[in-house]
Formats: C-alpha cells, sequence, structure tokens
C-alpha cells in the first residue's frame, strides 16, 4: 500500500514540476543526428546528379556525319498544347530528305484537321495521315505506331511525340549519333516550356530537375539508358531484332524496354545532348499529378531497387521533415550546429541547384512563381512515390489498365475488350 502511495506520489510531483516532466520526453537526439546523415547522403546524391547533369550537357556536339533519309512517326490523340506549331517546326527541318507520318486511333480525332492544315501549309514536305488502325496490344501508343511504320518508306524511323517542338537542327543533330556505327537508338534531353498555368509550371520545373538529373546521371556515371519515349530514332533492322513493336505491345514503359532490348543486343543507346523542347501550356493539377502518378507505377515496376533510390533524389521532403523535428527540440545540435541551420542550408542548396539547371536548359531565370512551386511540386512528387509503390491500376488518356512486372498491362475486368481490328487502316485527306 504504501509503495502504490510512493508511485502516486512521484507522479503528482512531475505533474507539478515542469523540469521533472521534461526528464520523461523521449530523446530526440540520435533520430536528429540518424536524419541527419539520411538527409546528408540525399543532398550529396543530387549533388553528384546535377554535376554529371552539367558535366554531359556541356559535352561538345558531334561532327557533322551521314544525313540518311528519315521517317518520322507522329501518334496524336487530341488536341495538345501547340500542336499545330509541334508539328510545322518538325515538318520545317532543316534536313535534306524525311516524311512525316501522323496517325491516330480514332479517325474523327480532331489532332488530324490539324495535321491536314499543316500539310497544306508545307506542300514540300511529304505528310501522311492515317487513322484507324488495327489494335495489337493494350498500349495506345505501340498501337497508334504499329499503324504507321509499315508505311514508313525509310529505313530509319524516328518516334515523335504529339508535344515536342523540335529547333531546326533536330534531325540534323540526331543523324550526327549515327556516325557511331555502334549506335542503334537515340534520344534527346527533354525541356519543357509555355507555361501558362499552375500544372505547367510544375510540369515543366519537374521535367528541369528530377527528370533531366536522373536521365543524365544514369547514362554519365552508370551507362543505363533511361529512355523517355518523346524522341527515338532507330533503324529499322535495330527495331525488328529487338522484337519490333510486337515485343512492347503490352508494356506500359514501352521505349524503355524497347531501349534495353536493343542494348541486349550488342547496340548502343544514345543520349543526345540537342535539347528537345516539350510544349506544355495550360495543365490543371490532376493531369500532372496523373502523369506522375503514372510514371512512378511504371518505374517501380522495372526495377524495385532502382526506384527505392529515388528517394536520396528527392531531398526536400526529407530535409523538410529534419526541420520539423529541430523546431520541436531547439536546443539540440547536430555536430555543434543547430539541425534548423542545416535543414535551411540544405534546402537553399537543393533550389539553387534546380534554379541553375533551369537556367542551362532554358536560358532563362526561375519565374518568380517557382520559388513557391518547386517545394510543393518536391511534395508533391515524393506523395506520389509512396502512392506508386503499391498501386496498380493506371490511367492513360483515357484508356485504364492494370500494371504488373515489367510494366506489362491488363484491361481492368469493368472495362471493355480491346475493339476488334478493321479491316484496314484508312488514309484521310483534307
Amino acid at each position: 500500500m504504501s509503495s502504490a502511495r510512493d508511485d502516486l506520489a512521484a507522479r503528482l510531483s512531475i505533474a507539478r514540476d515542469p523540469g521533472a516532466r521534461a526528464c520523461v520526453h523521449v530523446d530526440l537526439s540520435p533520430v536528429l543526428h540518424a536524419w541527419s546523415l539520411v538527409c546528408g547522403a540525399a543532398l550529396a546524391f543530387t549533388a553528384v546528379a546535377h554535376v554529371s547533369t552539367h558535366a554531359l550537357l556541356g559535352r561538345r556536339p558531334r561532327p557533322p556525319g551521314p544525313r540518311p533519309p528519315i521517317s518520322i512517326l507522329r501518334p496524336v490523340r487530341g488536341l495538345d498544347d501547340g500542336l499545330r506549331d509541334n508539328l510545322a517546326a518538325l515538318a520545317a527541318q532543316d534536313y535534306p530528305q524525311f516524311e512525316i507520318l501522323v496517325g491516330a486511333e480514332d479517325p474523327d480525332d480532331p489532332a488530324l484537321s490539324v495535321a491536314a492544315q499543316v500539310r497544306r501549309d508545307f506542300p514540300r514536305t511529304p505528310i501522311r495521315i492515317v487513322a484507324g488502325g488495327p489494335a495489337i496490344g493494350h498500349n495506345p501508343k505501340v498501337n497508334n505506331l504499329a499503324q504507321l511504320l509499315p508505311l514508313a518508306n525509310h529505313r530509319y524511323v524516328l518516334v515523335s511525340d504529339s508535344n515536342v517542338r523540335p529547333d531546326p537542327g533536330y534531325l540534323a543533330a540526331l543523324a550526327d549519333e549515327l556516325a557511331d556505327e555502334r549506335v542503334g537508338l537515340v534520344h534527346n534531353v527533354l525541356v519543357g516550356a509555355g507555361e501558362r498555368s499552375a500544372g505547367a509550371l510544375l510540369e515543366n520545373l519537374h521535367l528541369a530537375s528530377f527528370v533531366v538529373a536522373a536521365v543524365c546521371t544514369a547514362e554519365a556515371i552508370a551507362g543505363i539508358p533511361v529512355v523517355i519515349g518523346k524522341s527515338m530514332l532507330m533503324h529499322k533492322d535495330d527495331l525488328e531484332r529487338a522484337g519490333g513493336l510486337a515485343a512492347v505491345k503490352d508494356l506500359l514503359a514501352e521505349d524503355y524496354q524497347l531501349a534495353r532490348r536493343i542494348a541486349g543486343a550488342d547496340r548502343v543507346v544514345r543520349l543526345s545532348t540537342f535539347p528537345l523542347t516539350t510544349f506544355n501550356v495550360r495543365w490543371d493539377l490532376r493531369r500532372f499529378l496523373s502523369r506522375h502518378l503514372r510514371w512512378a507505377q511504371m518505374r517501380r515496376r522495372q526495377h524495385l531497387g532502382y526506384y527505392a533510390l529515388e528517394l536520396l533524389g528527392q531531398p526536400t521532403p526529407l530535409l523538410l521533415l529534419l526541420l520539423a523535428l529541430a523546431l520541436a527540440r531547439p536546443e539540440l545540435a547536430v555536430a555543434g550546429q543547430s539541425p534548423a541551420r542545416l535543414a535551411l542550408a540544405g534546402l537553399v542548396l537543393k533550389f539553387v541547384a534546380d534554379a541553375a539547371l533551369w537556367q542551362r536548359l532554358r536560358g532563362e531565370s526561375w519565374p518568380l512563381r517557382a520559388f513557391v512551386l518547386a517545394p510543393v511540386k518536391d511534395l508533391l512528387i515524393f506523395a506520389l512515390w509512396w502512392i506508386g509503390l503499391w498501386r496498380r491500376r493506371v490511367e492513360w488518356r483515357g484508356h485504364w489498365m492494370r500494371i504488373g512486372a515489367h510494366s506489362r498491362l491488363e484491361p481492368l475486368p469493368r472495362h471493355a475488350p480491346l475493339p476488334a481490328a478493321p479491316a484496314a487502316s484508312q488514309a484521310r485527306s483534307p
């Protein structure tokens, strides 16, 4: 009975004495030290990625090489931002011989009317418009390309997405990479531009930071081709040896897997540092989140180890958590310094590095909104990383599917199966 009274007295004494109450608090020092090391590793990883990216972007252009004829395959769906100007920039390329094949799933797709107008504006550029081809798999882009590839007159084919707007030397820069006879596929560094909404600025900020750093670092340090299929130049023979489009017809990451197959056939996948502009003008937040959730799911299904490593390339959320822990216990120090100061210094370094990449790629300073939206973007991407870790349902331009290993797609049970293939694809005239 006396021990119970003593325990109650001790509890009452702690409640009355703030100093005594403090002694029962959890000691956060080990947590702060450990988390500071994690943040330091993330900052070091990010610094290496940015330095590697600048080094690769500073590589001298290759000397002029062969200028083989090229067939450009441009799949379209709906009215992308600046679609007419994007296609016109392709039709106006300063290159000896090329043709453009524009394809859509739906014969009534409004993008085809835009393509017909560009064909009238550039009568000297061979442009063919095709729609309604057979579906060969679950990837809608591959289905679209499959109706265009057999119509290509030239041995070199270039897959070029509808929202890219190349500068006049684009085709020549890609062809220069072919001077190395080992090259089987050439892809590009991407630069986002044209933002007029918060969602579009989020997209362009991400392209000019995490995305370009991931692509360039994988190429420069690990020799791993991380191909984003907005621009892929390859020879038909290399494509066939890799299994053709049929080999990737049911994969969401058809670009990455196609590059792996070509590299596996003892061919080189080369990153051209010629910047290719992708125009993202009026995006809402939902579109930004949808795209990068899909990309996160795709990367997670490719290689879980590489996906886990991405966390080190996202120091902003880690530093913000360190800052919160430090503010909760301001009396603690790490290596003699306030954790809050370390966190703030890390955040400043991260955004200075991102702004420097933006300046390098776009030749201009960050817009004022970027100073607010850049940390928001990093937090959103971090959240999407965790959702992509377990989520298996993906949406792509109106198509809902389930994603499996290596990004293999399966139609969801509640959705209709693939449409029956028509007898033949039909050419459209303006």
